[in-house]
């Protein structure tokens, strides 16, 4: 369950970023801009109201800031860094329910779900049996 939970808000924050940069535009934006991006993507897809905005903004910022922080770190640290980013993420996913209403939150994690099998799936396809063929 923890590995689901984990994967899941993995490929949010991935998903979130990636869609919140666009193409390419997002390699110089700073963790204030990306939290706002994820932010927007966010309220719009689900419907938050402007308190709950105003909340996810706060817990993106935050998420987005610890994240970022995570790359200064040594390599040979891994172990722990995934530990950390575990903790950050289920605090995200705690401060998310929290934020959002029982319907909302349902609609994030099925999405989230469906995100997390299309990846999956993505890891399999074409291109891993071409290199697999190499």
């Amino acid at each position: 369950m923890k590995k689901i939970a984990f994967l899941m808000v993995a490929l949010l924050m991935v998903g979130g970023m990636a869609m919140a940069q666009g193409r390419g535009h997002g390699k110089n934006m700073d963790p204030k801009e990306r939290a706002q991006k994820m932010t927007e993507r966010i309220a719009k897809e689900y419907s938050l109201n402007d308190t709950q905005k105003q909340q996810l903004l706060e817990a993106n910022t935050a998420l987005v800031e610890k994240m970022s922080n995570r790359s200064d770190e040594n390599k040979d640290k891994r172990a722990e860094m995934r530990k950390e980013m575990q903790a950050n993420r289920d605090a995200y996913e705690a401060q998310l329910k929290k934020i959002m209403t029982e319907e909302q939150y349902a609609s994030y994690t099925k999405d989230q779900a469906e995100r997390q099998k299309k990846m999956s799936e993505g890891r399999r396809g074409p291109r891993g049996g071409a290199s697999d063929a190499q």
